[in-house]
């Protein structure tokens, strides 16, 4: 093996097999990788130099052509098996997503094949006694090809990866993905059957138009079919978010008129209190009257008079969850430091009151039951944490915490009878302030955590 054809054959290997590595990582963001995306670049690129410098030495141990074929195909199926386990190790997300992100790498590797069998069946009548006589897996023109499709296909597929699919994964939940998901795993194994197919029965020159053809059919086809699965995600979970906002709407409803309610209660209660009060004054027991009017004026302190912080909409909200949490017997305590910004009110009641209701419903039937909140704003952003009893939760399949221990909103199915969105609801919206919504169960506490995050806040003085 000369010099030139050692490097043909590592340059080959290398820019045939590295776009594909890089693009699997491509629509993740860094807390979904284990390793910061910039480090496992760099020793991606490392590897994959490795790999493709002992590739030549490998290959050329076999003596004829067909040999070296077979050997080089046995190479780069190795090297992709043990690529695609190193990257299911080093990606923090449901394997579904990961898979899908596969998926269109490996839509990418078949449009690069179907364009060198094209880029082949027009050089060879051009320049058919190029290089003759050396004995390699990788010709120059397609090292060529490898060398022009790196500059103009990649990035095209990069620029798609970072703005539609790294959304795409971001905005729909694995639970919410299995039909998608189904479609595109019988769809890619169907496209990669026919595809080798048509090359092992046409892959003769007199044939090269037909095969062509054929392949590029089968590209295009796999191209419609995931463009009409992302969208058919798309308008779904419009669909479902639509749902939650109804259900959100239904839940600000509940609550007035469970307002209105009580506040009948109360003026049905206070009557009592009147005539109770009449009686005490009529009768002159001085005393019995002050320490009645004492405890009706230190429950109404302890709720409506106790400021929480500047905010005015999260501390009315804190004021109100503090009234339900002492009517049902919680123990409520609130650590909160923020004062008023750039968020719509109706957005806060909508993830604090998700949040909260489903903290007051996790308390019930729990001894000694308590809700801790902390509120706060720092550096830019709004924190919102809450940590209540919780006797139990449901997790669903194929999620993988983060280093906290923290989940999305789907990995906890509802126990309640149809199902619950609340804390779906504050995560969409958390979203929209391009921040989050993560949660964690605590087994050895019995303990929920709900923590939300809102990055696109501004501060605003308080007036």
């Amino acid at each position: 093996m000369t010099c030139g054809i050692y490097l043909v054959d590592a340059v080959g290997f290398f820019f045939q097999f590295y776009p594909c590595a890089v693009m699997c990582f491509v629509p993740f963001d860094d807390d979904k990788l284990k390793i910061r995306k910039r480090t496992l670049f760099f020793f991606l690129t490392l590897c994959v130099l490795t790999v493709s410098a002992l590739f030549p030495l490998a290959v050329h141990l076999g003596s004829t052509l067909k040999v070296i074929i077979h050997i080089s195909d046995s190479y780069m199926l190795l090297t992709v098996i043990l690529s695609v386990a190193a990257y299911g190790v080093l990606v923090r997300e449901n394997y579904m997503k990961k898979l899908l992100v596969i998926y269109i790498v490996i839509f990418y590797a078949a449009l690069i094949f179907w364009l060198t069998n094209l880029v082949g069946t027009i050089w060879d009548p051009l320049f058919p006694d190029f290089a003759p006589g050396l004995l390699k897996v990788y010709l120059p023109k397609y090292i060529a090809f490898y060398l022009l499709s790196f500059v103009t296909v990649l990035p095209l597929f990069v620029i798609f990866l970072r703005r539609y699919v790294s959304s795409f994964l971001r905005e729909i939940e694995p639970e919410r993905m299995r039909r998608e998901f189904r479609y595109a795993t019988i769809s890619t194994v169907a496209f990669l059957i026919l595809m080798m197919s048509a090359h092992m029965l046409f892959n003769v020159y007199e044939y090269n138009f037909l095969l062509n053809s054929l392949l590029l059919f089968l590209v295009l086809n796999q191209a419609i079919m995931y463009w009409m699965m992302v969208i058919s995600a798309v308008n779904r979970s419009r669909e479902e978010n639509a749902l939650r906002a109804l259900q959100a709407q239904q839940l600000q409803y509940d609550r007035i008129r469970e307002d209105m309610e009580r506040s009948a209660r109360l003026r049905h209660d206070m009557r009592h209190h009147w005539n109770y009060l009449y009686s005490l004054a009529d009768e002159g027991d001085v005393g019995g009257l002050r320490e009645y009017l004492s405890a009706l004026a230190e429950h109404t302190e302890r709720v409506e008079n106790q400021v929480f912080c500047k905010n005015r909409t999260v501390n009315a909200l804190l004021q109100y969850y503090a009234d339900r949490a002492l009517d049902e017997g919680v123990t409520y305590r609130v650590t909160a430091d923020c004062g008023e910004f750039n968020v719509r009110p109706e957005d806060l009641t909508v993830i604090i009151g998700n949040i909260m209701e489903n903290a007051l419903r996790s308390c019930r039937d729990v001894p000694d039951p308590f809700i801790d909140v902390a509120v706060a704003f720092l550096h830019g952003a709004f924190t919102f944490e809450v940590t209540n009893s919780c006797p139990g939760v449901k997790l669903a399949k194929g999620f993988t915490p983060d280093a906290e221990g923290f989940f999305p909103a789907g990995a906890f199915q509802s126990t309640r009878d149809g199902g619950g969105h609340g804390i779906a609801s504050a995560s969409d919206l958390a979203r929209l302030h391009s921040g989050s919504a993560l949660f964690k169960f605590d087994p050895a506490a019995k303990a929920f955590t709900s923590r939300v995050l809102l990055s696109s806040v501004k501060s605003e003085k308080a007036d």
